[in-house]
């Protein structure tokens, strides 16, 4: 596979969706100070804005970590190449939805964001990275069933149609993300006593990506 179409899954793709959520979160803060005069040149709310962005960077962490594991030397077959295919867009899938979830969590609760509830609403943006640290696992495991020599026989088929499932089996858990962000952000209202059942609801959305996770692990051929 061309070098450049693995540095587009790994890295081009999650980088526009990095963009996407930072811009999207920079937007509301502007919204914020179209009614907080002031807002901007805070100290305290541009900072949290770095750590969020930083939270927001972790699948480009991660998306090269699987760049370099996927440019190593690999016995090139049209099944090996079909596999490493989805695998890249099942990376590709989960890093912008991971980044666009949290930056939803950040979005929904506004103001709020940048406020005293700083500290816990990144808990709460933080939850939807279980999704892209699950899919690197995976990622990583494949990879390792991949990575051939030329001294070494192609993979057989039903290992690449095995490899196939546990990532399509990951390419569904990609969506805990966005139902993780969906179920706190219907919760009314986020402040010290509401905390726990927003976090809650949170975490149940994350229940998907673990069971899928466990039907992946299951999925991959035994050496």
């Amino acid at each position: 596979m061309a070098l450049e179409e693995l540095f587009v899954y790994f890295l081009g793709i999650p980088a526009l969706g990095y963009t996407a959520g930072a811009l999207w979160v920079r937007y509301t803060m502007k919204r914020i100070a179209e009614r907080r005069l002031g807002f901007l040149r805070d100290e305290g709310a541009n900072s949290r804005l770095f750590v969020y962005l930083a939270l927001f960077a972790t699948p480009i962490v991660f998306g090269v970590v699987v760049f370099v594991q996927a440019i190593q030397p690999m016995r090139e077959t049209p099944t090996s190449v079909a596999v490493l295919r989805t695998l890249g867009w099942t990376f590709a899938l989960a890093a912008v939805l991971t980044v666009l979830s949290q930056a939803w969590i950040v979005v929904r609760w506004k103001a709020a964001s940048f406020g005293d509830m700083f500290a816990r609403i990144l808990v709460l943006a933080a939850i939807p990275e279980t999704v892209i640290l699950w899919v690197l696992n995976i990622s990583i495991l494949a990879l390792g069933v991949l990575n051939r020599d030329s001294t070494s026989p192609p993979i057989s088929q039903g290992t690449a149609d095995a490899l196939t499932r546990s990532l399509e089996i990951m390419m569904i858990a990609t969506l805990a993300a966005p139902l993780s962000a969906l179920l706190s952000n219907r919760q009314p209202v986020l402040n010290l006593t509401t905390f726990r059942k927003v976090l809650l609801w949170a975490v149940l959305g994350d229940v998907l990506a673990v069971l899928c996770l466990i039907l992946a692990i299951g999925q991959l051929p035994r050496s």
